[in-house]
């Protein structure tokens, strides 16, 4: 228990996923080269590649890079080196980890994995099969990592959901079988650009209502989805992650611009399609979670949602409640500790539908996180308390706590 006495989960923190993800899980005969993996030269220079083509770093872009900033290569590689801390890749400092912050315990998601959008520059990224059978080895991997400590640690699984029926088809594998406690996709259209509450992926809301399974919104810097990143041009347009996250100018961005508008666009987006289009209104028992975005802004936006259809009941014919209830029926959102409005924000929305998230091993991660959310929450009654800090998480990703 925290040192607060009350359950304390962490409800989004992420893994940064080792080379033997894929290397000794994807069929060597059938993928060859197109199997993602890291090469490491001279200590400093790393390159991932996937889909045979360079998606992360590769030497003379780090050159370039750093002499550009006027550092050298070895201090351009030490920019990441909160990413590969033992507790990204190994389970058991991963729960060294969680006891020096008093955590309980962890839901997890990945980093590499979480790009594999249906607009990936990368053309071995177009073949289904081959996006399939990644999306696989990762769930594969997040399950074993995951039962070296099964009250503790807790994955979420990818599915490939520009094919509804390969993602309906690995939801009922990754959470039946290997026993996932979610399913996480992009704020993003998949399909052809239909936006998220068309038909086409109403299958995939249905197995996810079906099964209790909650479906987590999880954004990511690159324009491998037609969201707010390519769409607005906040990032520069490639197929290596280190151009589009850390090659910024006066007019493109990188992981901040990408997080701190992009992130929120495509949540706000995905939300107002999600209940204003219908979706919560045609699946009524279906669990979402909207993460990494903050959530400060969304008592705002859901009032404004709820003021435009009474505005314009044409806009709301298909629906029964107002856009706020759906919310408080159906969903959860992910507050950062560091937050000032979390508590206030918690009146609005309930303090049944918040979680908070400490992103670690990423950037946003830092010692005394989880002091900080302790103590925004410390004024509200201790049945709220105990719902932000662990019970939330427990109930919602149905760890069993």
């Amino acid at each position: 228990m925290a040192t607060n006495g009350m359950l304390m989960v962490d409800g989004d923190g992420h893994v940064f996923e080792p080379d033997d993800v894929w290397t000794d899980r994807m069929d060597a005969a059938k993928w060859g080269d197109w199997i993602p993996r890291k090469v490491l030269e001279d200590e400093v220079y790393e390159t991932i590649y996937v889909g045979g083509e360079i998606r992360g770093g590769g030497r003379e872009l780090t050159d370039q890079m750093a002499a550009a900033v006027g550092m050298t290569a070895a201090e351009f590689y030490e920019l990441t080196a909160p990413l590969r801390v033992p507790g990204g890749s190994e389970p058991n400092a991963r729960i060294d980890a969680l006891d020096v912050d008093h955590v309980d315990a962890a839901v997890l998601y990945p980093s590499m994995a979480l790009f594999y959008g249906p607009n990936d520059p990368i053309p071995a990224l177009h073949d289904l099969d081959f996006v399939t059978d990644c999306i696989r080895a990762y769930n594969d991997w997040i399950a074993d990592f995951c039962a070296a400590h099964p009250q503790r640690l807790f994955g979420v699984a990818g599915a490939p959901l520009q094919d509804v029926d390969r993602a309906v088809a690995e939801t009922r594998r990754a959470c039946g079988e290997l026993g996932l406690r979610g399913v996480f996709v992009r704020p993003s259209a998949y399909v052809d650009e239909l936006p998220l509450n068309h038909s086409v992926y109403d299958p995939f809301w249905s197995v996810c209502q079906e099964m209790r399974v909650p479906v987590a919104f999880h954004p990511g810097v690159h324009i491998d989805t037609p969201g707010a990143c390519a769409k607005f041009k906040l990032v520069m347009e490639s197929p290596n992650q280190t151009i589009t996250n850390m090659a910024m100018t006066e007019i493109y961005g990188g992981s901040a611009l990408g997080q701190a508008v992009g992130n929120a666009v495509d949540m706000i987006v995905t939300m107002g399609r999600m209940l204003m289009g219908g979706v919560c209104e045609r699946f009524p028992d279906l669990q979402l979670i909207f993460l990494e975005a903050g959530g400060g802004w969304v008592p705002s936006i859901l009032e404004r949602m709820d003021e435009q259809v009474e505005a314009f009941p044409l806009e709301g014919r298909w629906l029964s409640m107002l856009p706020s209830e759906y919310f408080k029926r159906q969903c959860y959102v992910s507050f950062e500790p560091e937050e000032y409005n979390l508590a206030q924000c918690a009146e609005f929305l309930g303090s049944d539908r918040i979680l908070w998230a400490s992103d670690y091993p990423h950037p946003e991660y830092h010692p005394g996180l989880v002091k900080e959310v302790v103590e925004r929450v410390d004024g509200l009654p201790a049945d709220d308390q105990a719902n932000i800090l662990g019970q939330n998480a427990n109930r919602v990703y149905q760890l069993g706590l």
